[in-house]
């Protein structure tokens, strides 16, 4: 089967666009000229991307999928590191400022919700809707804090001091949520029904922080740790998280991640490289400047 994907950078020359078939990608092409691409997301028909006009004036934009930019709307002046789209639901999270923004996309136009301030440098790095609730994540809190439909905080759940979980992926059946930790390499499995934390793993014993990704493919996790180079796979086994294997993710500094059939791709933000892994072994790499974030379509 073939997929579309697209890949934010760090750089300033936009968007990029590399299909991938039979475990091979193609030629990546640039796919849309905008600045500051440090996070993107596929939503339904069309990407939703941070995005910067320069110093001060940045936000969000919504492209179609031939590039175009449908809506855009500047509301910070610090670039966002994440974005979630979900039915033009838009959600960011800003790690310098310590703010979550809730945004809605429609009838073609961006209009913000609420901004919600948590602090300063908090290291707000991750924020996505799940059923009624929204989940923002802050890493220097050791806190995901959760949000009801009016954006308002109506449970903290807190992690080990120094922690720093920095992202989650929910389950299959909605009823857990797994949470990695960027400064102490650890996995956390969080209960959706009291958001207790049941238990966790450690990644590595190694002396290194920068876990990164974390993706769910039918029963396993994968997690991406920067400061190794490395992909972890994890597996609930007695409702107890365990570490199956790590193997190099084929670049430098795999910030993001995601999971296709089974097949790893990695955004390697130091190697500028797109990797393609298969049991644990890299089959093909392609060259994107500074990547550092990947979401797909089928096309």
């Amino acid at each position: 089967m073939k997929h579309t994907l697209y890949c934010g950078s760090y750089g300033n020359e936009g968007i990029y666009k590399v299909e991938v078939e039979n475990g091979r990608f193609s030629a990546p092409q640039l796919f849309s000229r905008i600045e500051g691409t440090k996070y993107l997301c596929v939503d339904g028909e069309h990407i939703v991307s941070v995005y910067s006009e320069g110093k001060g004036k940045s936000g969000v934009a919504v492209l179609d999928f031939e590039g175009k930019k449908l809506a855009s709307l500047i509301h910070e002046d610090i670039l966002s590191c994440f974005v979630s789209s979900q039915s033009g639901n838009i959600c960011t999270a800003n790690y310098h400022e310590g703010t979550f923004s809730f945004l809605k996309y429609e009838n073609g136009e961006i209009t913000l919700k609420k901004k919600v301030f948590i602090k300063e440098k908090a290291g707000c790095h991750m924020v996505f809707a799940f059923k009624e609730y929204y989940l923002g994540f802050a890493l220097f809190m050791d806190t995901v804090y959760v949000f009801d439909s009016d954006y308002e905080c109506v449970q903290k759940i807190h992690f080990p001091k120094g922690s720093g979980p920095r992202h989650g992926v929910l389950s299959a059946d909605g009823k857990y949520l797994y949470v990695v930790s960027e400064l102490s390499n650890e996995v956390f499995v969080v209960s959706t029904e009291n958001w207790e934390i049941l238990n966790q793993v450690q990644l590595t014993e190694e002396k290194t922080d920068g876990s990164a990704a974390i993706r769910l493919f039918e029963d396993k996790l994968y997690v991406s740790v920067r400061g190794l180079d490395k992909v972890y796979e994890l597996r609930m086994n007695n409702n107890q998280l365990e570490v199956l294997s790590s193997y190099s993710c084929g670049g430098k500094h795999p910030r993001d991640m995601i999971v296709l059939d089974g097949q790893v791709i990695c955004a390697n933000t130091h190697s500028s490289t797109l990797t393609l892994l298969r049991e644990g072994k890299v089959v093909d790499s392609v060259e994107i400047p500074e990547a550092v974030t990947v979401d797909w379509t089928i096309l």
